[in-house]
């Protein structure tokens, strides 16, 4: 009944047919587990910002090392402001190709000077106060537009969420090595630090929170007249296609089973149906 099914041009369908089957079943596989590593990652941002927020002691003790310790990425930090009067949101920076909920735009970054015990000379970070809409981002570059520095200006803490410094990889835009840069392909500390009066630390900040110097909350994202006002930057927390591709993968192997074996009972009953007619 199945004789046909040795012949050389069957086998070579039924190599390529099990070759198919699988590349299905592995692609299938590797999304899966991609799936888990993203969500053990989301379980893992989610654990740290609920953790108690670090001091300035312990944050710049932390980030004092060499060798960064993967937990300190995503965990929040409580830092004073330091009040000497300065202010450096005038050296504050685009970083472009940046979305939010699906809308192009940039992130704003901005050096500030926060305060430990013992130490009175102020110490820089990088925060990152939030995301403009793509034409806030080209009219602030043309000078058309403010864009909010003041109000923070009146922040004596702000609460951030720790990130490590961003590097090109194999592919990707460059920025220049040298030279004032207002747009950045990417929040490049180091790069950023060559431009800027402080000294940063070699992370940066998500801007969380803000309080101001009676204790209250500085409302973030609220519209302004006539400057552009960023968004707070929300967590990382998207759990991407992985599973739908999971999904799909195998629904393409459990096809290419049935087909297959579909055909092979439909080319089975021709030749039965062949052999009686010659009979």
């Amino acid at each position: 009944m199945y004789s046909f099914a040795r012949k050389p041009i069957w086998l070579a369908g039924h190599a390529l047919a099990g070759g198919l089957l699988v590349i299905f079943v592995i692609a299938g596989f590797w999304q899966l587990s991609r799936h888990n590593e993203v969500s053990g990652r989301n379980a893992a941002i989610t654990e740290r910002q609920n953790m108690q927020p670090l001091d300035a002691d312990r944050f710049f003790e932390a980030v004092s090392h060499t060798d960064l310790a993967d937990e300190l990425e995503h965990r929040l930090v409580t830092l004073p402001v330091d009040r000497d009067g300065r202010s450096y949101w005038h050296e504050g920076v685009q970083i472009r190709g940046r979305s939010l909920n699906g809308l192009p735009g940039c992130h704003l970054a901005s050096p500030v000077a926060a305060t430990r015990s013992g130490s009175a000379e102020p110490h820089g970070v990088l925060l990152v106060e939030g995301w403009l809409p793509q034409r806030a981002c080209t009219a602030w570059l043309d000078g058309e537009i403010g864009v909010i520095g003041s109000r923070l200006v009146r922040a004596t803490q702000i609460t951030g969420r720790i990130r490590f410094s961003q590097e090109r990889g194999r592919f990707g835009p460059s920025d220049p090595a040298q030279g004032r840069l207002e747009s950045l392909a990417r929040t490049d500390v180091e790069r950023i630090d060559q431009q800027t009066t402080l000294d940063l630390a070699p992370v940066y900040l998500e801007l969380v929170s803000a309080r101001d110097a009676n204790g209250s909350r500085i409302e973030l994202g609220a519209s302004m007249p006539g400057v552009a006002v960023p968004q707070p930057v929300p967590p990382e927390l998207d759990a991407g296609p992985h599973l739908g591709y999971t999904v799909q993968w195998f629904s393409f192997a459990a096809v290419a089973i049935v087909g297959y074996t579909l055909v092979l009972r439909h080319q089975a009953r021709r030749g039965d149906s062949e052999q009686i007619a010659d009979d």
